[in-house]
Formats: structure tokens, C-alpha cells, sequence
């Protein structure tokens, strides 16, 4: 995956009208709505999460903690093979629910 891979896959899931900022990092990206001066003005952007972009193509939801922190949890959890943060992408099914594209 490249980067413009993962700028095109992050706005389509997300559907924002505002920018998403890639911030690189050894297993991918992390993927930063930037909030409109709307949104700032009535705190709307207070507590915005973000998201990872696995070089893999799967894709994270996490908390609204500090982009390097959230990089650094993100990558211990890969270097031990596994993923933080809750996948949006591809979707999983459930048992309750399948899986569609």
C-alpha cells in the first residue's frame, strides 16, 4: 500500500468534508481529521479520535490521546503481532452480521 493508497482508503471511510493529514510511521500511517474552524469554535473537535492505516491495509479506530502515543502503543502491539484499536476495515463479519464489501 502507498500513500496515496491510504489517503484515497481513509477519506472513503470516513466521508469527511474536512482534510485528513497523514502522519507516516513504520507501520503505516495515522490518519488526523483536521476539525474546521467551525468545529473548533463550538469544541466539536474535543475528543476527535483518529485512525491507523496498516501497511497491510487494515484499518484502526483509536482515542483522541496524542499522535506519537497512539503511534508508539500502535506499534508495540505489531511488533508482538498483533493489532490495538478497533478495526473498521476490511469489515469482520460477525455472527450476527455478515460480512459485506
Amino acid at each position: 500500500m502507498t500513500e496515496d493508497d491510504a489517503q484515497q482508503l481513509i477519506e472513503r471511510l470516513v466521508g469527511t468534508a474536512n482534510p485528513i493529514e497523514l502522519h507516516p510511521f513504520e507501520f503505516g500511517w495515522l490518519a488526523k481529521e483536521t476539525p474546521s474552524t467551525e468545529q473548533r469554535a463550538t469544541g466539536a473537535h474535543v475528543g476527535m479520535g483518529c485512525y491507523i492505516i496498516d501497511q497491510s491495509g487494515t484499518v484502526t479506530v483509536h482515542g483522541s490521546l496524542p499522535i506519537p502515543v497512539v503511534m508508539k502503543q500502535y506499534a508495540a502491539a505489531r511488533r508482538q503481532g498483533r493489532i490495538s484499536g478497533h478495526q473498521i476495515w476490511p469489515r469482520v463479519a460477525t455472527v450476527d452480521q455478515p460480512m459485506r464489501g
